[in-house]
């Protein structure tokens, strides 16, 4: 082809394109994945700590399935939902756009407290609960912790994942609600689902949207969620920031140095009384 590129070019892109009856973009890369996916777990043995989160492969071209997120590195292309240990990705799930559509490679799921969970809150459920060919969990009951931020978090979710001997620690935010200003419905509808069903500590919340001025820097105040099953705390930092775990109690402390973060007239105050004039 480099010999005679310009006369062979169109003979070239009509043999690549050829039969190609795929009914999404993933369906071009679908073996590959599944390969990848059996030789990370094959090759990578992963230790106490697993993480989720979502992550954007760069693609600019058309296709339904593209999402553009300006606030992200990578704004624009396709979306994928990952677990990862170490930096490495061991499992993933595709995600398709659009009002009713998600995680495209989605398991069904027999247990009723799973089937009643949104297509977000499944992520999580779906990539660590995963199994092989012989129906064993990719990732043993009671081995890891995983961590996911706030996209995901629902208190129903946390217990689940407990009671499936998967232990979390997340962050809560505000994402709900930044959703309910997003333009695309599907975003909306899932931010509404979302504020519904999680059910945090309103006490916490409202150190968080009301009382955070009498809060001093370090302060930590928790609840439990009614079963009992999801610790929630509320942690003053520049600003209040909400977590809930099923892995800390809250008479497990780590004294280590934290150094001062800049110092401006919104968090002067709190910053003077608790470092004086040291870094």
């Amino acid at each position: 082809m480099g010999c005679t590129r310009w006369h062979q070019l169109d003979r070239y892109l009509y043999t690549a394109e050829v039969s190609q009856t795929f009914q999404s973009p993933f369906g071009r890369v679908w073996d590959l994945s599944e390969l990848l996916r059996a030789r990370s777990l094959q090759y990578w043995r992963p230790d106490k700590h697993l993480c989720v989160d979502e992550a954007i492969a760069r693609f600019t071209g058309r296709a339904s399935e593209v999402v553009i997120i300006k606030t992200k590195p990578t704004p624009e292309g396709f979306k994928i939902w990952c677990l990862a240990n170490d930096g490495v990705v061991l499992n993933w799930l595709f995600h398709a756009r659009g009002k009713g559509r998600g995680p495209v490679n989605l398991p069904t799921f027999t247990d009723a407290d799973a089937q009643a969970f949104t297509p977000t809150e499944s992520v999580p459920v779906a990539l660590v609960l995963a199994v092989d060919a012989d129906g064993q969990r990719l990732f043993p009951s009671g081995l890891h912790i995983v961590w996911d931020d706030n996209l995901f978090n629902t208190i129903p979710m946390l217990e689940y994942l407990r009671r499936q001997g998967t232990t979390t620690e997340e962050t809560f935010e505000d994402a709900a609600r930044v959703e309910l200003q997003a333009e695309d419905v599907s975003v909306k509808g899932r931010a509404r689902q979302k504020v519904a069903k999680e059910r945090f500590s309103s006490s916490l919340m409202r150190l968080k949207t009301q009382f955070t001025k009498h809060m001093e820097w370090g302060e930590i105040r928790w609840d439990l969620s009614k079963s009992g099953e999801v610790l929630q705390a509320a942690w003053r930092d520049n600003q209040v920031v909400l977590f809930a775990s099923t892995v800390a109690e809250p008479i497990q402390v780590i004294m280590k140095l934290r150094r001062r973060s800049k110092m401006s007239q919104n968090n002067k105050g709190i910053f003077a009384k608790a470092f004086g004039n040291e870094p």
